[in-house]
């Protein structure tokens, strides 16, 4: 009985260090700040087919942009990718379409164009400050539903 114990303890042992490893190499990262936390909010100037970082700003983040910051879903058909300076990937963020205007305008709501299509737009992303990205990628849902990278960001 004391060996199965002993070799019980060991086995333990070993199984939380182990473990132990495996968290550190899979840290996970908190997406969503409340709106009283300081995050950097990177803002980009974009076009259908190109994307540039206009400017990082460390603040606390508005209220709209918070309620619009989440993970990639099926209505996304551009996200962003983040990678750290490793250049592991984090995670991806859904925008949406940010070059379609949707409009709403009382007496047409039945109309079926409610909006449509913009040249450019400033996108605006945030992320919290204790996540240092080295770059972004810029991606675009294609006709079979994937993402195709269109453009990678380097941050300075």
């Amino acid at each position: 009985m004391k060996k199965y114990n002993l070799f019980v303890g060991v086995f333990l042992c070993l199984f939380n260090l182990n473990a132990d490893e495996i968290l550190e190499s899979k840290k996970i990262f908190k997406l969503h700040t409340d709106d009283n936390e300081l995050t950097s909010v990177y803002i980009f100037d974009g076009t259908p087919s190109e994307f540039s970082l206009k400017k990082v700003i460390e603040n606390k983040p508005k209220k709209s942009l918070i309620k619009k910051i989440r993970l990639v879903d099926d209505n996304d058909i551009y996200a962003v990718k983040i990678f750290n300076k490793n250049e592991e990937y984090l995670y991806t963020l859904g925008i949406g379409n940010p070059f379609y205007a949707h409009a709403t305008h009382i007496g047409f709501e039945d109309s079926d164009v409610m909006g449509g299509p913009v040249n450019s737009n400033i996108i605006e992303i945030s992320i919290p400050t204790n996540i240092k990205p080295s770059y972004f990628v810029i991606s675009k849902r294609n006709n079979v539903g994937l993402f195709d990278d269109i453009q990678k960001i380097s941050l300075p």
